[in-house]
């Protein structure tokens, strides 16, 4: 389909400042999507290569976490995240990822303003070091808990140096029918007064695979932390191998 900005008008959803706008050009991912054959079928997604890992792309128009529309709007049915899983699983289990993980960037620190789920392993260390927190009772196993605790992982730099950042982290056992979109908004960046477009959200599975459930992790540049324990951080690639 062509990229004309006449023909980018029929879209259902009208446009918002927080969502873009349909007729957007310039954006590389956002044209790709645009053009890709899955809209033809209704699909909202594809996935592309990434530097590392892969990416899910939406195929509507959205610039990232803060579009609302993925919160209670005309996106909020669409399971980006299980989406995500699954194809990491069914299309690149054979390159031996190990523990898969899937992330998105807070607004400022993404390099598309287009939205976006990076698909990779994880970081060595990272899983185990979730795995202590949990079996010592230190991650929540609820998100109306998901803010209460502060869990301090180590993941890597751009340099590749070992990074330690503090996490609010939570135990969930599926996905399936949660929006993780709404699950952060409604009970983290509402009740502590944050916004969405400065999160960053990486979710990582808890056992060998799907069935021991999986760990979402929450951050951003700003977090309130006690001054023993390190900062927050607003990208997810300190944790996944996206990068």
């Amino acid at each position: 389909m062509t990229t004309k900005e006449n023909q980018r008008t029929s879209l259902a959803v009208p446009p918002t400042d927080l969502c873009g706008d349909p007729k957007d050009s310039g954006e590389f991912l956002w044209d790709m999507a645009w053009d890709c054959r899955e809209r033809q079928i209704g699909a909202f997604w594809l996935v592309s290569r990434g530097v590392k890992g892969y990416l899910l792309v939406a195929t509507d128009r959205i610039k990232g976490i803060e579009c609302p529309d993925l919160v209670s709007g005309a996106y909020a049915a669409n399971n980006y995240w299980q989406v995500a899983h699954d194809r990491a699983y069914d299309w690149f289990g054979q390159q031996k990822w190990g523990v898969v993980g899937l992330g998105v960037n807070a607004a400022q620190h993404r390099s598309h303003e287009q939205l976006h789920l990076h698909m990779s392993g994880v970081r060595p260390g990272v899983k185990t070091a979730l795995d202590t927190a949990y079996q010592a009772g230190q991650i929540a196993k609820d998100v109306k808990n998901w803010p209460t605790n502060l869990t301090t992982v180590v993941g890597e730099d751009q340099g590749g140096n070992p990074q330690a950042r503090s996490y609010r982290v939570v135990h969930v056992d599926s996905f399936k029918t949660l929006n993780l979109f709404k699950a952060l908004h409604d009970s983290v960046v509402v009740p502590r007064n944050e916004k969405m477009a400065a999160q960053t959200m990486t979710v990582i599975e808890a056992g060998a695979n799907s069935s021991g459930g999986f760990y979402l992790l929450n951050s951003w540049d700003g977090l309130p932390h006690p001054p023993t324990t390190p900062p927050g951080i607003g990208v997810c690639d300190s944790l996944l191998l996206c990068k």
